[in-house]
């Protein structure tokens, strides 16, 4: 396998041209199984979980009472439950609150790692080699392949072919030797900059329990359901969307500067509170990052530390 590159410019052209696998560590997956394991997360998380099916994943908050999110899941149907995957310090610090409200419920909360991991994988050879080890691709952003122990899911950004696999680590383990020679290794850093150019909120400790998930663009991410039953923090949520009254959004912006850390504060002229940075990755020329800005001050000068903050875009409609 080729070294992981130094730059982002070479990791880019990978994804483009060949093909790029990136090891997640900071990824972590938290296993729901038992007879009421989809009612239990259909009652705690933002999503329609009961509207699921094998074959499909959802992005979903779970909410404290006051409707801030403590935290952002994709969750992924398996044969035995759901996987959700979060960032695995977060998951740890919230599992033990999780297992409070499990009650007389049916359900067990179980750790998978270190026993299985994730992985990502993008570009045409990967595509290519993915096809070989699952028998077939999931055609659209969210999309679920299960082959056995295999889960192949497709996420959505400007890249076409991108993946997100997990499997038992001695599996994926042999997948990265195995396809050493046709793809180039990646950074983590480099496949969080790929999830902030699509839009994708990844909540860390740091902004834990800070922000209503409209403001983190989950509605059009399809990852709020007001149709479904009450859950932690649902009425704040339903309120801020019937009566209008979002005025944070979730914006792409950059910086000529290293990667500021979730939780920075975005300031304005004035030096006056703006928003707050959620994630961020460095790209050939500085870095990227996707924060939460009040709107009426989002066409404003922006800074974050003594950097310019440069906005790119709205993400207010899921991209494709």
């Amino acid at each position: 396998m080729h070294e992981a590159s130094n730059t982002p410019d070479e990791m880019e052209m990978a994804l483009n041209d060949s093909g790029l696998i990136c090891p997640l560590p900071s990824l972590g997956l938290l296993h729901v199984a038992g007879d009421d394991a989809v009612a239990f997360l259909q009652n705690q998380l933002t999503a329609d979980v009961a509207g699921l099916d094998e074959s499909r994943s959802a992005l979903a908050a779970w909410c404290n009472a006051k409707g801030r999110a403590r935290a952002v899941f994709r969750v992924i149907p398996s044969d035995t439950g759901l996987i959700l995957v979060a960032d695995a310090q977060l998951l740890e610090a919230i599992r033990p609150t999780l297992q409070m409200f499990i009650l007389r419920s049916q359900v067990a909360l179980t750790d998978l790692a270190p026993q299985e991991e994730a992985l990502g994988m993008a570009g045409p050879a990967a595509a290519n080699l993915l096809t070989e080890a699952a028998g077939t691709l999931p055609a659209q952003a969210g999309d679920v392949v299960r082959a056995g122990d295999l889960h192949v899911i497709a996420l959505p950004g400007a890249a076409d072919r991108r993946y997100l696999v997990i499997a038992p680590a001695d599996q994926l383990a042999a997948m990265r030797a195995r396809y050493g020679d046709a793809l180039t290794e990646g950074s983590e850093d480099f496949w969080r900059l790929q999830s902030i150019r699509a839009g994708i909120p990844e909540l860390t400790r740091a902004v834990s329990e800070s922000i209503v998930p409209t403001m983190l663009n989950l509605e059009p991410l399809g990852g709020i359901s007001y149709e479904k039953g009450c859950y932690p923090g649902q009425e704040v949520i339903a309120r801020m969307h019937y009566r209008g009254q979002l005025k944070r959004r979730l914006y792409r912006a950059a910086t000529a500067d290293d990667p500021p850390a979730p939780g920075t504060a975005v300031l304005d002229a004035d030096e006056q509170e703006a928003g707050v940075v959620i994630s961020a990755a460095a790209t050939g020329g500085g870095s990227e990052l996707l924060a939460v800005l009040r709107i009426e001050k989002a066409e404003q000068t922006l800074s974050v530390g003594t950097c310019t903050l440069k906005i790119l875009d709205l993400p207010y409609t899921p991209p494709h």
